[in-house]
């Protein structure tokens, strides 16, 4: 029988250092405590499955602060397609400090958001700030509308903390409810004040549509060790983004339990490279119901954080693994394999016309930024795209209910669904004394988080007393995943 001592994950990669991984302890990885330095918010919209304008969906989303620490953070809204920037601002988080905030529709077509929140910011918001289309215009998508504004997800970046002493802290300290003065929080003291990121925030969402009856929840991805210095910057500019992670060191868990850990040092998207390795995933598991007498329906959520930075590099006339597709104006395509099981082991692996729209490339292809896959029984009626998304890809299956995975190709049609690390390493709790891999060690995955979400329509029913009632509800469900394979490589 196997013995061994169960460790940490940051104790376990400090062990990898006994292989000259020298801060493979700092490596960027996801906090499954959802506790970290980054969040990232899977989803947000805007959008109604009943058509332009008619019981729409609202985001209700918040930002919590579990330090006695003064934060900075920057707070940054991407749209769904191509992931370009539709809004960012800055938000000063006082000890113990939650922000709230709602994106909902502007009522031209687009979306905005608001709060009521007393927290610092910069800018200052007076009413409802509208999302803004320049991001976008003019890109490879061709499709310059507003209506890209209605669906995305978003990212909030810890820049800094502040001591007791600084004006920022000072002046962002809230006292009966309210920060002391806002007016005289500004960037050039935010920046001059600046100590290192602590981590400690946690966030989540909440996607309400109060007429069709449906709330779907959503935890955000929190990243640690994300970055070893400060990084305020203001508002105005796409920084700092994944670029800015320091130092360029990956880690995730793979398949068979380990932790993997990968350096990134070529000089191209290395910082990049690293971030998308900590939320590398070879294949997404989760279940679906799609029952008749129900009317019930089923989407998933599947976002790629940091595609556009891969697959609209500057000045590249390709992209970069660990993505296939160079953004069009069909998107930016990578090959994926989905097989649906009911819930008696009956299987089947939809394809071809079985999807739509079809983004021009045989099989079934992932292409945006924040995609939609939404469940459809052929063989009885239900609710298809339960979350309205332009994004989404109806799948035909003749199961009521049941499961599905989502794999990522990286076989030979897609041989670029890779990250290559400069160096590599393997921790086993098996194994303690680790394993280095080859200079070039291919990790294959796609940089990826989500959830579902089900919705069950039963139309007006009347309780005992004859009284009649709405019963209509809905409900959420995480993913589960398998992490990044390492090509040619089992324990």
């Amino acid at each position: 029988m196997n013995t061994f001592t169960k460790k940490s994950l940051h104790i376990a990669l400090a062990g990898l250092g006994t292989l000259g991984l020298a801060g493979a302890a700092d490596a960027v990885m996801v906090n499954p405590n959802g506790l970290g330095q980054v969040l990232i918010y899977p989803y947000y919209t805007v959008r109604s499955p009943a058509g332009v304008g008619i019981a729409q969906y609202n985001t209700l989303l918040s930002i919590v602060n579990t330090t006695n620490s003064t934060k900075s953070v920057k707070v940054r809204f991407r749209e769904g397609k191509a992931s370009a920037e539709v809004l960012d601002f800055n938000v000063f988080l006082s000890p113990f400090d939650m922000w709230t905030a709602a994106v909902e529709p502007d009522g031209a077509g687009g979306a905005q958001i608001e709060t009521q929140d007393t927290s610092c910011t910069i800018p200052t918001f007076s009413g409802p700030v509208p999302f803004r289309t320049g991001g976008y215009e003019g890109d490879a998508v061709g499709n310059d509308t507003v209506d890209r504004l209605t669906e995305g997800y978003f990212e909030v970046f810890e820049m800094a903390t502040y001591a007791t002493d600084s004006n920022t802290y000072k002046n962002s300290k809230h006292s009966a409810g309210k920060p002391k003065d806002c007016s005289a929080i500004n960037d050039t003291d935010a920046l001059n004040e600046a100590l290192l990121p602590g981590g400690g925030l946690s966030g989540g969402a909440t996607m309400i549509n109060v007429l069709s009856g449906d709330a779907f929840t959503e935890d955000a991805t929190a990243l640690i060790n994300f970055s070893d210095s400060s990084i305020y910057s203001n508002t105005g500019v796409d920084t700092p983004n994944f670029g800015a992670a320091s130092p360029t060191i990956g880690a995730a868990v793979d398949s068979f339990g380990q932790i993997l850990t990968g350096i990134y040092s070529t000089g191209t998207l290395d910082a990049e490279k690293s971030v998308a390795m900590s939320l590398q995933k070879s294949s997404v598991v989760n279940e679906f119901v799609l029952e008749k007498s129900t009317l019930s329906g089923t989407d998933w959520v599947l976002t790629f954080p940091g595609k556009h930075a891969f697959v609209d590099p500057a000045g590249k006339a390709a992209s970069i693994p660990p993505f296939q597709g160079k953004l069009g104006k069909l998107g930016a395509c990578d090959p994926a394999i989905l097989t649906t099981y009911d819930r008696e082991e009956g299987k089947t692996t939809p394809t071809g016309p079985d999807f739509s729209p079809s983004p021009g490339i045989p099989g079934f292809n992932l292409c945006w930024e924040s995609n939609i896959i939404s469940f459809k029984n052929t063989g009885a009626s239900n609710i298809a795209n339960v979350l309205g998304s332009d994004n989404s890809y109806t799948v035909g299956t003749l199961f009521s209910n049941g499961w599905g995975v989502v794999t990522f190709d990286t076989t030979g049609t897609n041989p670029k669904a890779i990250n290559i690390a400069t160096g590599a390493f393997a921790y086993d709790p098996m194994n303690p004394a680790g394993g280095a891999f080859a200079t070039g060690t291919t990790f294959a995955g796609l940089p990826t988080i989500g959830f579902a979400v089900q919705t069950f329509v039963n139309g007006t029913l009347s309780d005992t007393a004859g009284k009649l009632i709405q019963s209509s509800y809905g409900g959420n469900f995480g993913h589960r995943y398998t992490g990044p394979e390492v090509l040619g490589f089992a324990p």
